[in-house]
């Protein structure tokens, strides 16, 4: 039973077996073919045939539908060619003249409408005119009140070290006290930071103070060597649309041409200080520090 065995798998493993093997696959693969070829013609014929049957039953129904009777069939009546002449045209201006009278209606209606629509504008605008004190002031103030409500006093903190978090960041900014901190992280690793962050305050001054004071202030969380960090201005909303980019880009400008005269400012200040040591006598003592740029 053995040697049986042997010899079948033998026969099995045989490159002759293989051959026959794969030409019965072959054969197994066009018969398929062929198959679904068939019936992708019977099914294409099928659907042509349909076509062609509604086709001839549109045709037949055009065909068997009643033509229009023609209107020669009032002579059957015992009329005269002339009465009929003369009945033809008086039913036709009778049509015209009602038409005429609905769209003479139609133009008064709306005239008037118009009318009484002009005089309340004009009623409510002289009453607009002459308000009183208190109603010019309520919504003076609601409107104020509005726009301190959609203000949004947001700074974009930038070239910050891949181990910055919300802890270090918020410690760098805790004399100004922002309302909330928000770093940007990878998407693969939520831990390791993008490079930059938003800070938010509740009010205008703290924000102004934050650039003034923080941009290009050295940023040290103890993990990477201290770094000089970038605080600019910024939009709410997030994305990339024109618009809002167009609106960051003219803050920065406008900021940027401020921190330019700041600078000249202080050097001026710089100047002033060495001639007053040199010198021994100082001019603008008597003067405001805020106010001594305007004198120079």
């Amino acid at each position: 039973m053995g040697d049986k065995k042997r010899k079948l798998a033998e026969e099995a493993t045989s490159p002759e077996v293989k051959k026959a093997k794969r030409e019965d696959k072959k054969e197994e693969k066009k018969d398929k073919k062929e198959k679904k070829d068939k019936e992708e013609k019977k099914d294409k014929k099928e659907k042509k045939d349909k076509k062609e049957k509604k086709e001839k039953k549109e045709k037949k129904e055009k065909k068997t539908e009643p033509e229009p009777e023609p209107e020669p069939e009032a002579m059957d009546v015992d009329e005269t060619p002339a009465e009929k002449e003369n009945q033809e045209p008086s039913a036709e201006p009778e049509v015209t003249k009602e038409e005429k009278k609905k769209e003479k209606k139609d133009k008064k209606d709306k005239k008037s409408k118009k009318e009484k629509k002009e005089k309340k504008a004009e009623e409510e605008t002289n009453t607009e005119a002459q308000p009183t004190n208190g109603e010019t002031e309520e919504p003076a103030e609601q409107d104020g009140q509005q726009h301190k409500k959609n203000a949004r006093f947001i700074c974009f903190v930038g070239n910050l070290p891949y181990s910055a978090d919300k802890d270090s960041l918020t410690k760098h900014f805790e004399k100004i006290t922002p309302v909330s901190v928000r770093v940007a992280t990878q998407v693969d690793k939520p831990t390791k930071c993008r490079g930059f962050g938003f800070i938010e305050f509740d009010n205008y001054d703290r924000m102004k103070t934050c650039l003034k004071l923080y941009h290009h202030s050295m940023f040290d969380d103890g993990k990477y060597p201290p770094r000089r960090i970038n605080v600019e201005l910024t939009a709410g909303g997030g994305g990339n649309s024109k618009d809002r980019k167009s609106k960051i880009e003219a803050k920065n400008k406008k900021l940027a041409e401020e921190r330019q005269r700041n600078a000249k400012d202080i050097q001026k200040e710089k100047k002033r200080l060495e001639q007053v040591e040199e010198t021994g006598v100082d001019d603008y003592a008597h003067i405001h520090p805020s106010r001594r740029p305007r004198m120079a």
